[in-house]
């Protein structure tokens, strides 16, 4: 049975976790920094050997996005259809999923590439924020395990914080992809317009040079555009 003082000091290093966490996911600057801090304190908090990140990457799919214990090679691979197995079921119905032996529940699904079959028990929780799923997190151990009402909650306020901090992330990770595209975008505009005058030839052919180049010098259309405008200023 366990004692109060037990349960107090359980408490206590609970909400001590659950401030790390926060700290470490506001001082982080990336969305990758993000997931690996989110994964790697929260499995410690939990005393667990896995904690895995799966975001939605459309309307049907999860992609695992950070592990600690799945295969370091499956992230960016491994998918779950919204609704398969029991962290897809999770973040479906927007309801915790736990499993002591995960194996035998009907909403098992093994993915290989993962090498996730070492594990036997697992916790799902879905990532929601303002009311949308966004994904799932869920935690695994080697040995079963029975998740308790506490770990069920604590894994619930870690995925509360998280969601938010998460779905900021992938915002502020696409408007920057966008910028990058925009001005990359200009830059082969200048450069084509160099080409055009230099070699007096027609835009489709400047672009072709600025591709062709890219792909035998093994650069990016960015980084040869780059070259040829400062070519042209020296």
């Amino acid at each position: 049975m366990t004692t109060p003082d037990a349960l107090v000091k359980k408490l206590r290093a609970q909400l001590t976790s659950l401030r790390e966490i926060t700290r470490a996911i506001s001082a982080a600057w990336s969305l990758d920094q993000i997931l690996t801090l989110i994964t790697r304190r929260t499995a410690r908090a939990m005393d667990v050997d896995s904690c895995s990140i799966y975001l939605l990457a459309d309307e049907n799919y999860l992609v695992l996005k950070a592990t600690t214990g799945l295969a370091a090679d499956a992230v960016g691979h491994a998918r779950l259809k919204l609704g398969e197995g029991l962290t897809g079921h999770a973040a479906k119905t927007g309801k915790a999923v736990a499993a002591s032996h995960a194996s035998r529940d009907p909403h098992f699904k093994l993915l290989p590439e993962t090498h996730e079959s070492m594990f036997q028990s697992l916790l799902a929780m879905p990532l929601i924020s303002r009311g949308k799923v966004i994904g799932a997190i869920n935690v695994q151990t080697r040995q079963g395990r029975e998740y308790s009402a506490e770990e069920i909650e604590l894994l619930s306020i870690i995925a509360d914080v998280a969601a938010g901090e998460l779905e900021k992330a992938v915002l502020y990770e696409e408007i920057g992809g966008l910028k990058e595209a925009l001005e990359t975008r200009k830059l082969v505009e200048r450069a084509k317009g160099i080409l055009m005058k230099r070699h007096r030839i027609d835009e489709q052919d400047a672009f072709a040079r600025i591709q062709h180049q890219a792909r035998t010098s093994r650069k990016s259309m960015r980084e040869v555009s780059e070259a040829i405008i400062l070519a042209e200023s020296v």
